[in-house]
């Protein structure tokens, strides 16, 4: 209904736009300048989203850590369904005030019965457990479903209407402002609820702003059609939400459930150092991807074996700066836990190397969406996706009860198992020799690696009687040294040797 391309025809040449130089310059100005600041509000986000975890990993206990991340497991997946896909209907909507005012009477429906439904749940676990802390921490994150709901309906219109730059002035005042909660709370004793509230009071700015610069306020509207075609389209979104949510968090869940929030706040702890290598290269591995693959579609004569080939270089380049990342990484994780987190936080570190492993297995993934989407096979991916989830999930419910340990080994496996299912997808689909991709890990990767882990090793015995600060840099610089110096010999080796067909 209020889809751009649904009652529009085709456009004739006649009635396209005219682009002359100065149109054309300005219009890229735009793009450039929109994109500089994303990357400014992403890069502000996981700042201020990793000093406030590092910050309540310090100040408060295991337990109340973990129960913190078990009940914030349980929120989030109530917001990944009352956010509903609002924002991206807006987004592939007519930007009319009418398509504004039922998608945001929409939201709010929607987030109204969810923190309806979070606080009947709160009083129902307090009148059972009578536990003021617990209660109010779950009282708090309830109250987050309404104002995000609403927001997803304004980042939807900002989007839509171009307006990236006040977007993310927006997003980076409210991460901001919730950080300097969280540390002001924190300093107060509030325990976990100041991270909860931390997250509220984020969201209000984010609505807040979002309000004021779209200069507009919902009006209450809704007619049947208009419902109907919105609960589609989220159908959609929220479905694969759900998926990578599962994903993301069934480890968390399950724990908790299981070993109880302790544990679950270790487990979340040791994923989350983790996941500051991960973050750090899969943010750029997805945009870069994307810009690659396009380029190589592109090119006059292009075919699938074109993005395969792109595929092998782009793969053998991320093996090449990950591998000594989350390898160098499961090697030290004693000391970066001791310096990120303290004394209180060791048990995380004996599941990071796994999780390690597990990331590194992961870390093809990271090009699938752009390389299917370009030779338009994107459909093929849910599926897979969807089968990797289920065995991922399947096997943490099966096995968190004996450990976090066992668990984490357990997980190593089902990212093979998920490395098997990306290799088939990319080998038969986007045609990318994994034969080639093979050859150069073993020939390549593989010995840098194996000369760095040595290296690290004889480090660490010679610097016993140094300080744990000083042995944790020389086991860093050496290592990083090391690896890189062995890379690039054993690179100009192969040119020489023609190991590799990629020239």
């Amino acid at each position: 209904m209020f889809s751009p391309t649904k009652d529009a025809g085709p456009r004739t040449d006649s009635e396209a736009p005219h682009w002359d130089g100065p149109t054309r310059r300005q219009f890229i100005r735009a793009i450039v300048s929109g994109g500089v600041w994303i990357v400014v509000a992403k890069i502000v986000s996981q700042v201020s989203q990793i000093a406030m975890f590092f910050l309540a990993a310090r100040m408060l206990s295991p337990a109340e850590f973990g129960l913190f991340a078990f009940v914030s497991a349980i929120a989030m997946l109530l917001v990944v369904i009352a956010e509903g896909g609002w924002a991206e209907f807006m987004m592939k909507s007519r930007d009319s005030g009418d398509c504004f005012d039922q998608v945001a009477t929409i939201s709010l429906c929607s987030g109204g019965i969810f923190t309806i439904v979070g606080l009947i749940g709160t009083t129902v676990f307090y009148a059972l457990t009578a536990n003021v802390a617990q209660s109010w921490l779950l009282a708090l994150l309830s109250c987050w479903m309404l104002p995000a709901a609403l927001t997803a309906t304004f980042d939807g219109v900002l989007v839509a209407s171009g307006r990236l730059h006040q977007r993310a002035l927006v997003r980076v005042v409210g991460e901001v402002v919730g950080l300097l909660t969280a540390v002001a709370l924190l300093h107060l004793d509030a325990h976990a609820s100041a991270l909860a509230a931390a997250k509220i009071v984020c969201q209000f700015v984010l609505l807040t702003g979002s309000m004021i610069v779209t200069m507009r306020l919902p009006r209450l509207r809704l007619t049947a059609p208009v419902f109907v075609e919105v609960v589609t389209f989220s159908r959609q979104i929220v479905g694969n939400r759900l998926v990578v949510f599962l994903g993301s968090y069934s480890g968390t869940l399950v724990v908790g459930s299981f070993l109880g929030v302790a544990d679950a706040g270790f487990y979340r702890a040791a994923e989350r150092v983790v996941s500051v290598v991960s973050e750090l290269m899969g943010e750029p591995a997805r945009s870069l991807s994307w810009v690659v693959f396009r380029r190589a579609h592109g090119q006059p004569g292009a075919s699938a074996r074109s993005i395969g080939h792109a595929g092998v270089r782009f793969l053998l380049i991320l093996f090449a700066i990950a591998a000594p990342m989350y390898l160098g990484l499961a090697q030290v994780c004693e000391p970066v836990v001791r310096l990120l987190l303290g004394d209180a936080w060791m048990p995380a570190a004996s599941i990071i190397p796994f999780l390690c492993v597990r990331q590194l297995l992961l870390s093809p993934g990271y090009i699938n969406e752009a390389s299917l989407s370009v030779i338009d096979r994107i459909r093929y991916r849910l599926p897979v996706t969807v089968l990797n989830v289920a065995v991922s999930l399947a096997a943490v419910v099966v096995f968190a009860r004996f450990g976090l340990r066992e668990l984490a080994i357990v997980q190593c496996f089902t990212a093979a198992f998920a490395l098997a299912t990306c290799i088939g997808l990319q080998s038969k689909i986007a045609k990318v020799d994994w034969v080639e991709i093979s050859k150069g890990v073993i020939l390549l990767i593989l010995p840098a690696s194996i000369m760095m882990i040595a290296t690290v090793m004889v480090v660490h015995n010679l610097s016993g009687d140094m300080s744990w600060r000083v042995g944790l840099f020389l086991q860093i610089t050496t290592g990083a040294l090391t690896y890189a110096t062995a890379l690039m010999a054993l690179v100009g080796l192969s040119r020489r040797l023609r190991w590799l067909t990629l020239e």
